[in-house]
């Protein structure tokens, strides 16, 4: 009755000139010796078997992702014809899996996070796992924020769930704050960080999509129908018929059914940029992170990170060096917000066709 929902699209362009349409930032090995998509499906063991996954990826990429999750059965990969965002993906899923379970619970994830305990990650899923199961609720898991963070956007929470359980209601969203709110709210104690991350009924999405986003509501259920006699029509006839919507917007800020479970344990991060590999692997005394073949003198808090060849440096201070399929990029850390920019300005990415 369990099942996950693993996102696998977007091209990853804060991580150029390592990520690549081709080759983007979930098939990376950025945090350890495994690309982020194998790490997220490997933190499922226990959870549910193979054959309990779903997998949405830019239609390009859908051969590479089945190869690096070969236990995933070939028809669960599922190669999106158009950049649509997460609201058509997560909508197709549900139906796909409420016409085949009716009583299909999805644990929804990105493939390109980082968590440093899957174990606890494993305990949190499975608590969603039994308050999907028993309300018809959506479950956003609400990270237990660590320090007073700009680039994540923020779920307030209100009281204690009315029908008794370890979640609480949603009082409201709070975007991405400025610095000096940021600080206001890290420590209260009634935000969380909005991990992208939701677990609920199949049924119960549905149910939401036909409320707040009727259209496409009637998309699903025409590709719905359609699945079985041509998979292949029915998937361009949905992603032609819908409009690009984030979950977010389409359904979580707008649903009455959202309750947030608190996780202050998992160690997690959503590896936005070159700059969370300062927080995520270990420094050297000098507080340099080198990651391949690097020879740094006299530099201090340089992430350095060698895919081939060799990166020296002397003498740098607060710098991203990358050196990857031919290019090198040196980057300020303060400057990293204004990567995607500049890497379409110097090098226009070669799109491989449509996705996320």
């Amino acid at each position: 009755m369990n099942w996950a929902v693993i996102l696998a699209g977007g091209t990853g362009e804060r991580f150029w000139p390592a990520s690549t349409p081709e080759r983007p930032k979930q098939l990376l090995p950025l945090v350890s010796d495994r690309s982020m998509l194998r790490e997220t499906f490997d933190r499922l063991d226990g959870l549910l078997s193979a054959e309990r996954a779903l997998v949405l990826t830019n239609g390009p990429l859908a051969e590479a992702v089945g190869a690096e999750l070969p236990e995933v059965p070939a028809g669960h990969v599922i190669g999106e014809p158009h950049v649509r965002d997460t609201a058509p993906a997560i909508g197709l899923a549900a139906g796909l899996l409420a016409a085949r379970e009716p009583e299909a619970v999805l644990l929804v994830l990105p493939a390109d996070h980082a968590i440093g305990d899957p174990e606890a990650f494993r305990a949190s899923a499975s608590a969603a796992f039994q308050i999907a199961a028993e309300q018809a609720v959506l479950v956003l898991f609400g990270i237990v924020p660590s320090r007073p963070e700009t680039a994540y956007g923020y779920i307030r929470r209100g009281g204690p769930h009315a029908l008794g359980s370890e979640a609480f209601e949603v009082e409201t969203f709070v975007e991405k704050p400025n610095p000096a709110t940021a600080g206001r709210i890290w420590r209260d104690g009634r935000h969380y960080w909005n991990s992208g991350l939701f677990c609920g009924r199949a049924s119960v999405f549905l149910d939401e999509y036909a409320i707040h986003l009727p259209l496409m509501r009637r998309a699903i259920d025409s590709a719905v129908a359609s699945w079985r006699d041509d998979p292949a029509r029915a998937l361009v006839g949905y992603y032609d018929a819908v409009e690009a919507t984030s979950i977010d917007y389409g359904i979580m800020q707008q649903t009455e059914r959202a309750v947030v479970l608190p996780a202050n344990d998992w160690g997690w991060d959503d590896v936005g940029s070159w700059e969370a590999l300062g927080r995520w692997l270990e420094p050297t005394p000098d507080g340099n992170v080198e990651i391949g073949e690097c020879a740094l003198e006299d530099c201090r808090d340089v992430i350095a990170w060698a895919e081939d060849g060799r990166i020296s440096a002397l003498g740098m201070r607060d710098v991203v060096i990358v050196r990857s399929g031919g290019e090198t990029l040196v980057a300020a850390r303060d400057a990293l917000d204004g990567i995607k920019a500049f890497v379409r300005k110097i090098a226009p990415p070669r799109h491989p066709g449509p996705g996320r």
